[in-house]
């Protein structure tokens, strides 16, 4: 045997030992590695072969992952609606150096061209199919995790609206019992304020149907056509007013409801400008523009003291003009903020840091910290800013510990 004989001989050794040197491994010290990859990078690993499945597939392995990220924030991108430069309305997602949020902006990105982004929970998105040019009278849901890819079609629906008429919700609860995961989807068509009563359509996943039901509403509530997602909290599913009134719904009894009234200080002849929660409670926004200064206050309310009895109430956060907001950074954007821009679209709230907002001109997203009344640019918007469309559906999506299962849906490869 020659020398060149021989060195390929010794590199194909080398080769097969690195090519199994991690099966060699034990499972505590895979595990260990396991625990430090991105989360889709871990459910990639599920496979490589059934052992590496079966470890990453076992409780002890997720209570490990989810205890090991919980000492840090979760990252997070906001998911909002734009149009692009052929008028087609698409998903874009803000800029975030995490691997995963990356190929889920992608993902998303990808998935807006033939669905309408509706609702989210957790890291669960409720889309709707498009219109495909023929006119039809049914509607069809789906339930995505764009971490998993896991994908499940609801059951066709015939609906009395039209689509662009109906709010849609979603929600997820665990049954501790049982160890089982279940979600429901909630529509609630237009209807006039006045009222009392109107019908929902619920789907289950536990009897994989839909259902109606009959909400008791209270007395002037007004669910616009501009009403904003649906936000589950607390089990229920609450709606925000344009008056900022709020009605939770309980899919499972429609007769469960909760409501709340504005806020004191609200101003009745104003919309409400952003509803979301921050900090694990529910928070509402208002920009009250002066024109006569050509100045605007803007005002976050806070739902505290929700589980005590007689239950909730609201407490002004935040109480800032305008005209106070600097760029340290950039003097130009104060310049656009104090003069041109006085009455700016707010996005989103921060989801842990409840001095943040999130605001919108022309082709940037602004961060905007309310305690130190400072505004930079959090990003830029590729498209024109006329495609803006006020009260479009803005998500935030936190990068969860551990994906939610959606039970009953086959995996998918939609990459």
């Amino acid at each position: 045997m020659d020398l060149l004989q021989c060195s390929q001989k010794l590199r194909g050794k080398r080769k097969r030992r690195r090519s199994t040197s991690l099966n060699n491994l034990r499972d505590g010290l895979l595990l260990e590695i396991l625990l430090h990859l991105p989360l889709q990078s871990v459910f990639q690993c599920k496979c490589v072969s059934n052992r590496w499945c079966s470890l990453i597939s076992t409780p002890y392995f997720t209570r490990r992952y989810v205890s090991h990220l919980h000492t840090n924030l979760q990252p997070f991108t906001l998911l909002f609606e734009c149009k692009d430069d052929q008028s087609i309305t698409r998903v874009l997602a803000t800029n975030s150096e995490e691997p995963e949020l990356k190929s889920l902006a992608a993902y998303v990105h990808r998935q807006s061209e033939h669905l309408w982004l509706e609702a989210s929970c957790n890291d669960l998105l409720l889309w709707r199919a498009k219109d495909d040019g023929e006119p039809s009278s049914m509607t069809v849901y789906y339930v995505i995790n764009p971490i998993t890819r896991q994908c499940i079609a609801l059951p066709p629906i015939t609906l009395p609206y039209h689509r662009s008429w109906i709010q849609a919700g979603l929600i997820c609860s665990y049954d501790y019992n049982k160890k089982q995961l279940s979600y429901s989807v909630v529509l609630i068509p237009y209807f006039h304020d006045k009222s009392r009563e109107f019908k929902v359509y619920i789907f289950s996943s536990n009897t994989r149907e839909w259902s109606e039901s009959m909400v008791l509403c209270p007395e002037g509530f007004e669910l616009t056509h501009f009403a904003f997602c649906a936000v589950p909290y607390k089990s229920l599913l609450f709606w925000c007013s344009n008056s900022g009134r709020l009605l939770g719904i309980d899919p499972y009894n429609t007769r469960c409801c909760r409501s709340f009234e504005q806020p004191i200080g609200w101003e009745l002849d104003k919309e409400t400008d952003c509803f979301g929660v921050c900090r694990g409670c529910l928070r509402i926004c208002q920009i009250s523009m002066f024109y006569t200064r050509f100045s605007s206050i803007l005002r976050i309310w806070e739902l505290k003291d929700y589980d005590n009895e007689g239950g909730g109430k609201w407490y002004l956060e935040h109480e800032v003009s305008v005209n106070q907001l600097v760029s340290k950074k950039s003097p130009w954007l104060t310049e656009h903020v104090q003069q041109k821009y006085p009455l700016p679209l707010v996005l989103a709230f921060h989801p842990n840091d409840g001095d943040i907002l999130y605001l919108a001109i022309e082709l940037k997203v602004l961060l905007c910290n309310l305690r130190s009344k400072t505004v930079e640019v959090f990003c830029d918007i590729p498209h024109d800013p006329d495609t803006w469309n006020e009260k479009c559906n803005i998500i935030n999506f936190v990068l969860p510990s551990w994906p939610t299962p959606i039970p009953f849906a086959p995996l998918q490869n939609g990459a």
